[in-house]
């Protein structure tokens, strides 16, 4: 069964429990085919801008550079399939990466069949969060009396005064 990293969009972004739920993201461990076969639409689809910027340099010096240098076509398509496998292979990691940088947070791995089974596992063993501590307030930051049988802190054993 394949993987998938669970992201988490972040906490301004998100608003509610319920909010940050719907909108967290499913990325699919493995090989994608569509990276593979439409390298610079995939990336064009997926907003990957950078990626696509240099894919586009390194695209058009294989194929304009290549020529000048004698490379065969054969091996011009070699090194563009090669290009398209290492998408094929990272193009989720580079989806991933961009999340991260606009400040998603990591959340975990869930293995499942479809994305359906990978949602149930992932929010059934979510917990819930904690509740937050409520903030103490001056009343309850007095020192409490002593109670009698415990020692004193430091080098005299006993609390008398001089």
């Amino acid at each position: 069964m394949p993987f998938h990293t669970v992201l988490t969009p972040p906490a301004a972004r998100a608003g509610s429990a319920t909010e940050q739920a719907e909108k967290t993201v499913f990325l699919k461990d493995g090989f994608s085919f569509a990276a593979f076969l439409f390298t610079g639409l995939w990336l064009a689809y997926k907003r990957l801008w950078l990626p696509l910027l240099a894919f586009a340099v390194v695209w058009a010096a294989i194929g304009f550079g290549g020529r000048q240098i004698g490379i065969s076509p054969l091996g011009l398509a070699i090194a563009q399939g090669l290009i398209g496998l290492f998408l094929g292979l990272e193009g989720h990691a580079l989806i991933e990466r961009k999340l991260i940088a606009k400040g998603w947070r990591f959340a975990g791995v869930v293995e499942g069949r479809d994305i359906d089974m990978v949602e149930r596992r992932y929010f059934e063993t979510k917990a819930p969060l904690p509740e937050p501590a409520p903030s103490p307030t001056p009343f309850a930051l007095q020192m409490q009396p002593q109670q009698q049988g415990q020692g004193v802190l430091g080098l005299f054993p006993e609390a008398r005064g001089r």
